[in-house]
């Protein structure tokens, strides 16, 4: 399984003031898969396409990543930058972020300026079987042109035409763009989805739906045609939807929430460590055993929640790899 991740890094500043890293939220989930995988030795190939810049942080970035061994697909803009943003926390732990990323380097991926080729590296290994699964999220698309989000767009539909997985994060930034802009794109995205990983809250705000309930939210995405919809609540039990079933799965309780950031990433991450090597999960539901399917979504849901509970009790949206738990892939 080659799975590519598509998104925006940016220089990250700790809530503890202690030291900065590295963040964004495919990034998270990218790093997060690639070392599962190599914990549990699965048959999982993660690469991460982005834009850097020639600033000093782009090259801490790319060292940082060849450490952790994630295959970087990243060309270089001459003038841009890495974006970068704070984490706030409040008393109980829930996070908020201030940003600067204008010059964020990402944002110019599919600009002519940018490249003399005329597809971009994430284009090339779309079009030429280079990879089976690709993952994007809201933001993704928040960050370019609205051309460069059809052209996006375009590239993903090609490769699901053509037998690729799509694999869709509904990670909401009011900042970068507005509700109705969000919506429009979900809608065009999730009969493509092979799995929708949304979170109740953005999907409130998204739809304009304050007062929606999470099971009205799984039939809403099913009904728009994605395949498989897991919904994130939090610390309240996930949802789990297909044609023919929907689960609940508890959240493992924390001792002390430290900082969430990055518990959604860590929770998805998780979540493809089993969906992605469980044939079972990835077929349609009617053409399987319905207790089959069930097993396998539950055991992911059950493996996001171990990396999520780990994730959200130290600072910062990537753990130091030493502080990964040995999470279980097979279910309870």
């Amino acid at each position: 399984m080659r799975i590519g991740f598509f998104g925006e890094v940016m220089r990250e500043h700790r809530a503890d003031g202690r030291g900065y890293g590295f963040g964004g939220d495919t990034l998270n989930t990218a790093l997060y898969l690639h070392r599962l995988s190599t914990q549990h030795g699965l048959n999982i190939e993660v690469q991460y396409f982005t834009l850097l810049g020639q600033d000093v942080a782009s090259e801490q970035l790319a060292a940082t990543l060849d450490t952790e061994g994630l295959v970087l697909r990243a060309p270089r803009h001459p003038l841009k930058t890495l974006g970068q943003y704070w984490i706030d926390i409040d008393a109980s732990g829930e996070r908020s972020f201030r940003y600067q990323r204008d010059d964020s380097a990402v944002r110019q991926y599919f600009s002519p300026e940018q490249t003399s080729l005329q597809q971009t590296p994430l284009e090339q290994a779309l079009a030429d079987g280079s990879l089976d699964a690709l993952y994007l999220s809201g933001i993704s698309f928040a960050i370019l042109t609205e051309p460069d989000r059809q052209r996006l767009y375009q590239a993903a539909a090609d490769f699901v035409g053509r037998g690729g997985r799509l694999i869709y994060d509904n990670n909401f930034r009011p900042l970068l763009w507005q509700a109705e802009a969000a919506a429009r794109w979900q809608q065009k995205l999730l009969p493509l989805c092979q799995l929708a990983l949304l979170t109740d809250s953005d999907e409130r705000l998204i739809w304009q739906l304050p007062d929606a309930a999470p099971a009205a939210l799984v039939d809403a995405a099913l009904h728009a045609g994605a395949r498989t919809v897991l919904l994130k609540c939090g610390a309240a039990p996930c949802w789990v939807g297909t044609a023919a079933l929907r689960l609940q799965v508890e959240a493992q309780q924390v001792r002390q929430l430290v900082d969430s950031s990055g518990a959604g990433d860590a929770f998805a991450a998780g979540f493809l460590a089993r969906f992605l090597t469980a044939p079972d999960a990835l077929v349609a539901a009617d053409l399987v055993a319905a207790d089959l399917v069930a097993a396998d979504l539950v055991a992911a849901a059950q493996a996001g929640h171990q990396l999520a509970a780990a994730v959200v009790q130290q600072h910062g949206a990537i753990i130091p790899r030493e502080l990964m738990p040995q999470i279980s892939l097979q279910g309870a």
